[in-house]
């Protein structure tokens, strides 16, 4: 096997081992009304308060400050626990229901 096509595989491979993040906005919450109609709601701050009012963990509060800041997020499995661990805990259950639907719960 020549050089060149070691590098080809080698590079094949790097892409295959990284693995995306997908980012979400929560300043742009569909929120299913009653009546079918889907609105936008700016879920960041009120996330952000909540998170900061309420946690104990120094790595949650960074969160938060980070979230206020900026609403566009990346969803890894932590960032994903704390917002479904908050939005369980301190929102109404049709927030629930959207916020699962965007983070694919």
């Amino acid at each position: 096997m020549s050089n060149k096509t070691k590098i080809k595989e080698a590079k094949g491979m790097e892409k295959k081992n990284r693995t995306e993040v997908k980012t979400i906005d929560l300043s742009k919450l569909p929120i299913r009304q009653l009546n079918g109609e889907v609105v936008e709601l700016d879920f960041s701050k009120d996330l952000a308060q909540a998170i900061f009012s309420n946690t104990q963990k120094i790595e949650e509060h960074a969160f938060s400050v980070d979230l206020y800041k900026n609403p566009i997020i990346e969803l890894t499995d932590e960032n994903k626990a704390i917002i479904k661990e908050y939005t369980e805990r301190y929102f109404k259950a049709f927030v629930q229901v959207a916020v699962n639907e965007l983070i694919g719960e």
